[in-house]
């Protein structure tokens, strides 16, 4: 959720479990480089002789993320040595249904023939551990490839509604029970333990919740940290505390009563509920009865529960292995880029012109004189609009003109609008998103034109420009903010 909520990327540091920072440029890149030496090591090993030039690289991010944050994972991948060209960004939920349309095993059958009917309406509610984002598709028809495209009915919606929610609340009453003096203890001394710990609530948590709900804890480390700690043993400790009817301990094991378990989920399950509620009375897609839940937080058995009890008129498929419907839909995202047929803008987007003063268009306020002549700046000019339907590949084209003689560059912002109504560009929900510098080639005394081509309707926004007199391409260079 960092990258989602921070808009200065460069600057961001990340802190591990022992309080160390790091930039988050750094773990991101190594992170991926690592996966990205494993996957080389091992086609060697096979005695294959796929070269990573041959190699296409998906990465997915969530729906939701900004265009800030996909550059931002783009630039990592390039440091971790990935080629730019060779680099597509997949978003989470669609690829999760894109998996889905394309499994083959006998118990998917049923699941895949619900989903692959023509017409067929559906939203993906992909639950990973930061967010919940939610998307809609309709199956349309099947391509020459025999297999069906997808066009997006509405555009992304999502949350910070994740399972990590759910850790962090066990964690809260974890600290209460042994002191947070004792958590950040065993942090910052034995980390392994305290990610072992998380893990093993992970695996509890997707399961049935029962009456009595066992957690293996690290006892030993526990019992060494009290000691350092000098503090009470961990019986007594639960006897004081205000779970200590709801927390027992049997050797190395915690037995959490139902009740405290479903405490942990409320919150964020509360969320996740309004959020779909919210999405399904949509003028759009009011008729949608069909949810497919992925991503590794749908495999708790509670959440499943919680949805189909607050909407006892849908139908909900969780495919097998939805923690990994999203990873194994970015593979097939790989080789066909094409199957989402269009995605629907969730801003508007448009650039910062002025236009000669007209007093029946313009606010009087904004009238200012320039050049002999009054105008009317920071005009919001629209490229697309908020909820416009896109096509895959859509390019639309805007011609702009030096301001001077030799003039070698040209700056231009790009600015984002949550609203198709926007006049100005410092009106309120309107923000600049990207700062683009192009090249002017053999600058000259004249006024010179550059004819710039936006791509909309992909997973990321582009840009490309080309001088019109000579047809020379120029060289764009943009930073999202």
């Amino acid at each position: 959720m960092i990258l989602y909520e921070n808009e200065n990327l460069k600057q961001q540091k990340l802190k591990d479990v022992t309080g160390k920072t790091l930039a988050a440029s750094e773990v991101f890149s190594k992170f991926i480089k690592a996966l990205k030496d494993h996957l080389l090591t091992q086609i060697i090993e096979k005695g294959k002789t796929i070269k990573p030039h041959e190699i296409r690289w998906v990465l997915t991010v969530p729906t939701i993320w900004t265009d800030a944050s996909k550059q931002f994972m783009r630039k990592c991948a390039q440091q971790a040595g990935i080629d730019e060209e060779k680099l597509v960004i997949a978003l989470e939920p669609e690829a999760a249904s894109i998996f889905c349309q394309y499994q083959e095993d006998k118990r998917a059958s049923n699941e895949r023939s619900l989903l692959n009917r023509t017409g067929q309406k559906y939203m993906i509610i992909d639950l990973g551990g930061g967010t919940a984002d939610i998307t809609i598709h309709e199956t349309l028809t099947k391509s020459d490839d025999k297999f069906p495209l997808l066009k997006e009915l509405h555009h992304a919606i999502g949350d910070d509604c994740g399972g990590t929610q759910v850790d962090n609340a066990f964690m809260e009453v974890l600290g209460e029970i042994l002191g947070q003096k004792l958590i950040k203890l065993m942090k910052k001394k034995q980390p392994s333990a305290y990610l072992e710990l998380l893990r093993e609530f992970e695996t509890v948590k997707r399961r049935e919740i029962a009456n009595k709900n066992n957690l293996r804890i690290p006892l030993v480390t526990i019992n060494e940290l009290i000691e350092e700690l000098e503090e009470d043993n961990i019986d007594n400790k639960i006897k004081v505390s205000k779970y200590k009817t709801q927390i027992k301990r049997n050797r190395e094991t915690f037995c959490i009563d139902a009740e405290l378990m479903k405490s942990f989920f409320k919150p964020t399950i509360d969320r996740i509920v309004s959020l779909v509620k919210d999405t399904s009375k949509i003028k759009a897609i009011r008729d949608v009865s069909l949810f497919l839940l992925v991503g590794g937080f749908s495999e708790c058995k509670h959440v499943l529960h919680a949805l189909k009890e607050a909407l006892p008129n849908k139908t909900f498929i969780v495919p097998e292995e939805a923690g990994l419907s999203v990873l194994k839909g970015a593979v097939i995202f790989g080789h066909k880029t094409g199957i989402i047929g269009s995605r629907f803008m969730i801003y508007s987007y448009g650039t910062k012109v002025f236009e000669p003063f007209d007093p029946e268009l313009h606010e009087m306020s904004r009238k200012k004189k320039a050049g002999g002549r009054y105008i009317c700046p920071k005009i919001f000019d629209f490229i697309v609009m908020k909820n416009d339907s896109v096509p895959v590949g859509t390019t639309i084209k805007r011609e702009y003109v030096t301001d001077e003689p030799q003039q070698n560059f040209m700056d231009l912002d790009l600015y984002k609008s949550d609203s198709g109504l926007t006049k100005y560009i410092d009106e309120e929900g309107c923000y600049r998103v990207c700062k683009a510098t192009i090249d002017i080639p053999d600058p000259s005394d004249e006024q010179r034109t550059v004819e710039v081509e936006y791509y909309f309707g992909d997973t990321e926004i582009r840009m490309t420009a080309v001088e019109t007199d000579s047809g020379k391409s120029c060289k764009t260079f943009w930073k999202f903010i």
